[in-house]
């Protein structure tokens, strides 16, 4: 039954099927952050809009990995999302039906992670009817998305290993 879910779930992100997505939650689920600790979607009704904002984003996605046990399961793929490369790694409890009952996401690296945040903050907070909080995240996404584009391009190699 696990590997059932994940495989739904996985054919859902790659055809980006919201309400197959949804098939393989529980009505009550919960779905924590990659960007912070603070924020966590739970049930349909917050999912829902939460899966539509990332299909309307997420290109490319490619799972690579499926692994785990009938309670837990690690599924892991690659997208492309405003120009970046990620790789988010979800760990997923299931509940005694084999559905999802929590997800805790994992996205790297920061330049894909900060690319992410400055796509769905703006979306999800217009969505949530927070036309203010949208405008404000729009605006404060843009300087830290260009300071970990730069320093990814042209710090991080000056710290790499010699060639």
């Amino acid at each position: 039954m696990s590997t059932q879910t994940t495989e739904r779930y996985r054919r859902a992100a790659e055809t980006q099927d919201v309400e197959l997505a949804l098939s393989a939650f529980a009505p009550d689920a919960v779905v924590h952050s990659p960007l912070t600790g603070r924020v966590r979607f739970t049930g349909h009704a917050e999912l829902g809009p939460l899966l539509e904002v990332a299909y309307s984003h997420l290109r490319d996605i490619r799972f690579h990995t499926d692994t785990g046990d009938a309670s837990t399961r690690v599924v892991v793929h690659t997208a492309r999302i405003g120009g970046e490369e990620i790789e988010e790694t979800a760990v997923l409890k299931l509940d005694e039906d084999g559905l999802i009952a929590e997800a805790t996401l994992f996205v790297r690296p920061l330049p894909g992670l900060v690319a992410l945040m400055d796509a769905f903050g703006p979306d999800i907070a217009r969505r949530n009817g927070r036309p203010f909080a949208a405008r404000l995240l729009a605006v404060a996404a843009k300087p830290l998305l260009a300071m970990v584009r730069s320093g990814d391009r042209r710090a991080v190699p000056l710290a790499g290993p010699r060639a």
